[in-house]
């Protein structure tokens, strides 16, 4: 780990004079410029890190420097004879528009700086082998790998930077658990020095991202993670090796692993903003050591708590609105990130208008407004779960918006947050036989937007239960043609 001397925690000094968030937009650090998707400064030689090529606006002062051009914290610290993750910087620089081209450069033993451009679709889910020494870059506005993912196993050095990874989702699968599911956006085993910023992660078939089997020197850092069950695990190991930071994230319209950090030596999760999360938020499991420090919660069950014995966290500065269940008990001193490296603090209270404006890929990742949203398990909807539907629905949508569910199975936690409003669930058929709603424990649908509609549907549970299956949370819900089954409503 790198000396003390030096290191520093700094606190932005325009919010830390008191700046509300719509005086921070006003100042024009949120402004237009931060989603500029063209070339930026000076072209790059071949041998560079690659980020003009991309358009990048990498050292412009955006948002306090959320463009950095080197990792802030455990990826940017040198261990293992590592300076820190610089990816395929001095290497080749390629440009990857087809599937097949990204699957050579990935696994190719040379250092490589790599820049994908517009949608590589694979037409069979593949994990990608990367090995050591790579960056991937997303080439402007709109570029995204779909129904694919990437596995880094004992390398170091990778870096990935402004791109999506979507759309690997099993149709019915919602908790990952057929065998053939295993289709993380990223899963790292036993790997260091990887940083992963200003990514889009959604709608996959198992795990966003994990962080498995004693990795080292990770840094997440301004990604958003949405609209699927399991965002982010690190752990799978009785080891207590893994340093990792997570900074100016956003995760929204998830269910669980938000993140969920086990045995891990030393985890900073620092001025994140996570939203609308139905199971838990940020959980410390068994030995792991953690700092929550700046982050916002806003409508997260069970947002912050340790569980097993050994571990410690520290939490302070966290802000939590309209929450349910745990806040974060301390125990234990854990341990201090300034030791390790230097970071700057934004205000717990301007997180979320920071980050909302800044993280993932360049030109944004809030969905555009839309009258009519279908859910399909055969692959002819908008969308194959409920959960990716209600995530395409902007917050505070402006108008309404009807979720047309084909007939079929749905197995998922399914809830209309109440950050929407005027939203109609409804069976397609008008037979509520033909559309089930379910889920293996706990409520199955809650209803939280106001002036919402749920009818010609069933709401049930997987086996016979005392509580609720169906929760109203919302003002002015209608219901009509609704069977509720095997539980409650309320």
């Amino acid at each position: 780990m790198a000396e003390a001397s030096g290191m520093m925690v700094r606190r932005r000094s325009f919010l830390a004079a008191g700046l509300t968030a719509g005086t921070v937009v006003a100042s024009g650090l949120l402004g237009p410029a931060a989603k500029a998707a063209g070339p930026v400064g000076r072209a790059a030689a071949v041998g560079s890190n690659g980020f003009a090529e991309a358009g990048l606006p990498v050292g412009q002062a955006l948002g306090g420097n959320a463009w950095a051009g080197t990792p802030t914290g455990f990826a940017g610290v040198a261990a293992q004879g590592r300076e820190g993750a610089a990816g395929g910087a001095g290497g080749a620089l390629v440009h990857a528009k087809t599937p097949g081209q990204l699957r050579t450069y990935a696994k190719s033993p040379d250092p490589l700086v790599v820049i994908l451009h517009g949608e590589l679709v694979f037409p069979q889910y593949e994990k990608l082998a990367v090995t050591s020494n790579k960056s991937f870059l997303g080439a402007g506005v709109g570029t995204a790998v779909v129904n694919a993912g990437f596995k880094l196993v004992n390398v170091s050095n990778v870096v990935f930077r402004n791109f999506t990874v979507r759309d690997s989702y099993i149709p019915g699968d919602f908790e990952g658990k057929r065998p053939d599911n295993d289709r993380d956006g990223i899963q790292m085993d036993t790997s260091t020095h990887v940083w992963v910023d200003h990514m889009h992660f959604t709608r996959l078939g198992d795990g966003l991202v994990d962080i498995r089997k004693d990795c080292d020197n990770v840094t997440l850092s301004w990604n958003v993670f949405s609209d699927h069950n399991k965002a982010l695990g690190e752990g799978w190991t009785s080891n207590v090796v893994t340093r990792l930071t997570l900074h100016h994230n956003w995760i929204r319209n998830t269910h669980q692993r938000n993140a969920s950090l086990d045995n891990t030596a030393a985890s900073h999760v620092y001025n994140n903003y996570l939203e609308d999360i139905s199971s838990y938020g940020m959980l410390g499991r068994n030995a792991a050591l953690l700092v929550v420090e700046g982050n916002y919660f806003r409508d997260v069950r069970n947002p912050l708590h340790h569980q097993g014995a050994g571990g410690q966290l520290v939490a302070r500065d966290n802000i939590f609105e309209a929450c349910t269940g745990n806040t974060g008990q301390e125990r234990g001193p854990a341990f201090d990130p300034s030791a390790a490296y230097g970071y700057e603090l934004t205000p717990t209270a301007a997180v979320p208008a920071l980050v909302r404006h800044f993280a993932g890929p360049l030109g944004g990742t809030e969905p555009a407004p839309a009258r009519v949203i279908t859910v399909a398990l055969d692959g002819t909807g908008d969308y194959a779960s409920i959960r990716a539907a209600v995530g395409a629905i902007p917050a505070n949508n402006p108008g309404p918006v009807t979720v047309l569910i084909q007939p079929g199975t749905y197995r998922e936690p399914a809830v209309l947050w109440g950050d929407r409003r005027n939203v109609t669930l409804a069976g397609a058929t008008g037979n509520a036989d033909d559309v089930v709603l379910t889920n293996s424990e706990g409520v199955t649908l809650l209803v939280a937007a106001d002036q919402s509609t749920v009818k010609d549907l069933t709401v049930t549970s997987d086996t016979p239960q005392g509580g609720d299956v169906l929760r109203t949370a919302g003002s002015n819900v209608a219901y009509s043609n609704v069977t509720v089954l095997n539980g409650t409503s309320v």
